[in-house]
């Protein structure tokens, strides 16, 4: 775990890259690149770091939706 509780940049991609797997559209070599960072980021920062990422990209995307459905006032920034 990172400290002053930051989320790893690595970790938020490991997230996203999760997904990726997910993904029907996603090509054979997209998805073994994307297989391997997830594992990198594991092996890393551990299992605990990446949900952190996950549950942080949740946040974000879903604080954009909300900021979406207000009309877009007030952008959401998630820093």
């Amino acid at each position: 775990m990172t400290s002053d509780g930051v989320v790893a940049d690595e970790a938020i991609r490991a997230a996203w890259d999760s997904y990726r797997l997910l993904e029907k559209r996603t090509s054979a070599r997209e998805h073994q690149q994307a297989q391997q960072r997830v594992k990198a980021a594991t092996d890393a920062y551990g299992r605990e770091e990446v949900s952190r990422g996950t549950a942080f990209l949740v946040g974000v995307l879903t604080g954009y939706l909300i900021a979406e459905q207000s009309g877009g006032e007030g952008r959401f920034d998630p820093r």
